[in-house]
């Protein structure tokens, strides 16, 4: 008889989360006078790259943000972690929303002493099972002529698109988190 690993549960378990159809085999599966394992006892004893390769498939973005508006502002920035869960590297070359007029990737970099925020040339590549972090301070999405006001609890879905002809849509969050780092709300920013 075979013996179950802790390895083997986790992926059992990750799988019927992420809710995969595939019937685990017969071995693998709990018999029916047996306690199941709890998905996060499971979860906590599996090795991290295990657990990451069965739940994470394709292009993905882990939540993504935005701060509200302030009164009158027409421009925003945009902070995710992009992720690579596909068989080849991918470039994220644009975005494009409802009501916004444009959106660029912008990066902060620091240049004599000075933080300057600049538009990134030729896209954000990401490779295989590679992340990309979009946060205040540095990599972010440039929302440029909102024509609507972005209060706390909004959703505004985003298209990102690759270089590959992928577009994956997101939904930004609306939240008043993350700190003052990031160059305010972009209410001076004004169109390169």
């Amino acid at each position: 008889m075979r013996s179950i690993t802790p390895a083997t549960l986790a992926l059992a378990a990750v799988l019927t989360l992420a809710g995969c159809q595939a019937e685990a085999p017969a071995a693998a599966a709990p018999a029916a006078d047996e306690p199941a394992a709890s998905a996060d006892a499971a979860t906590a004893e599996a090795p991290p790259s295990a657990a990451a390769t069965v739940a994470h498939v394709g292009l993905m973005a882990h939540e993504p943000w935005s701060r509200p508006l302030a009164p009158g502002a027409t421009v925003a920035a945009g902070y995710m972690h992009l992720m690579n869960h596909t068989a080849q590297p991918e470039t994220l070359v644009g975005a494009r929303a409802d009501g916004v007029g444009r959106i660029e990737l912008h990066d902060m970099a620091e240049v004599d002493g000075v933080m300057q925020m600049r538009p990134i040339d030729g896209g954000v590549a990401l490779a295989v099972d590679g992340m990309a972090a979009f946060e205040p301070g540095g990599k972010h999405l440039m929302f440029i002529d909102v024509t609507r006001s972005w209060s706390e609890g909004d959703v505004v879905p985003v298209t990102l698109a690759f270089a590959s002809g992928t577009e994956v849509v997101v939904d930004v969050k609306v939240a008043a988190k993350g700190g003052d780092d990031d160059h305010g709300d972009h209410a001076g920013h004004h169109a390169h």
